[in-house]
């Protein structure tokens, strides 16, 4: 394979950090473009990418390194539930802005983009497991609940156009609840957040009755999945990331205790405690990979090898 010239935005997130690595290691040029508001600088300095501090709605500075290189990763994005309920202007600017900027400097310059999406974006999930086909349903616009999976959505709709209109080679992967190591605690996600507090001793908080079930799938996988997507995805296509397994928030809870040795007491914490009274939860969130698997992948890592790579790199952060 011909060496080319990647730009990651987002590129100090979890995935955007894996996303490096491989592409390094498979011998290519990486441009890694991040505000560092959440991702670890440290981490990314570390793979030896060529590291650029900015922001994504800098429409002309985003125009410059896109022109530079042969594939963008636009990962850049404002993340969890408690940061985009409390920042909602920027999760949409962040979102709308900086996609409409790297699909426009991609489409002048005839650039590849691999858009990272989210499984946010179908809502009140009704179907088990959910295909890329299916209805999106949301709750009124107005509730905050629903700011960062409208966002993503609209950000898809940028790409369709931009695929239909100028013939943008775009393609998007809907990332479901990736997890691994270098997601940090800060980040308030709730795998890193359980581990955390699991080897402090500190009660693990789950929240509503704790029934909710996700799909977590390890970040090498959701890189893997990623890299097959760029190179032998149809342009103009979504594609579910993400594993196969699904597991309750109570039973995730009990498990990290249970893995990490803990005596730590699980508490029920009611919603709106947490996020106020209109909060509005998707309760199950399994994707069909079908469409991946064609392009030829398969989730290699289960959830017990993932929690036991997050627990021993926490502790060993805790140790220094």
């Amino acid at each position: 394979m011909t060496a080319k010239h990647h730009l990651i935005t987002g590129a100090a997130g979890l995935i955007g950090l894996g996303l490096t690595e491989a592409l390094l290691k498979e011998g290519n040029r990486v441009t890694a473009l991040d505000n560092f508001t959440a991702g670890r600088r440290s981490a990314l300095k570390e793979t030896g990418a060529q590291i650029i501090n900015g922001d994504v709605r800098d429409r002309q500075r985003l125009a410059q390194l896109v022109h530079r290189t042969d594939c963008v990763w636009h990962l850049a994005s404002i993340v969890g539930v408690r940061k985009t309920i409390q920042r909602p202007v920027e999760t949409v600017t962040v979102g709308l802005h900086g996609t409409e900027n790297v699909l426009r400097a991609a489409a002048e310059h005839d650039k590849r983009v691999f858009l990272a999406s989210s499984s946010a974006v179908y809502g009140k999930i009704e179907t088990d497991p959910v295909h890329e086909s299916a209805d999106c349903r949301f709750g009124s616009p107005d509730n905050p609940s629903w700011t960062y999976s409208c966002t993503k959505l609209a950000c898809e709709h940028l790409a369709f156009g931009y695929s239909r209109r100028y013939s943008t080679e775009v393609k998007i992967g809907r990332f479901f609840n990736v997890i691994g190591p270098n997601q940090h605690p800060d980040t308030q996600m709730v795998v890193p957040t359980f581990v955390s507090r699991a080897l402090a001793g500190q009660p693990l908080q789950v929240y509503g009755g704790g029934t909710q079930t996700r799909t977590f799938v390890d970040v090498r996988d959701a890189v893997r999945g990623a890299l097959l997507v760029c190179r032998g995805g149809e342009s103009g296509k979504a594609y579910n990331i993400g594993g196969t397994g699904e597991i309750s928030i109570l039973s995730l809870a009990r498990k990290i205790r249970s893995l990490t040795g803990s005596d730590s007491r699980v508490e029920l914490v009611p919603y709106h405690q947490e996020y106020g009274k209109r909060f509005e939860e998707t309760q199950q969130r399994r994707p069909d990979i079908t469409r991946l698997r064609k392009l030829g992948f398969e989730p290699q890592f289960t959830l017990e090898e993932t929690l036991g790579r997050i627990i021993e790199h926490l502790r060993q952060e805790e140790d220094c």
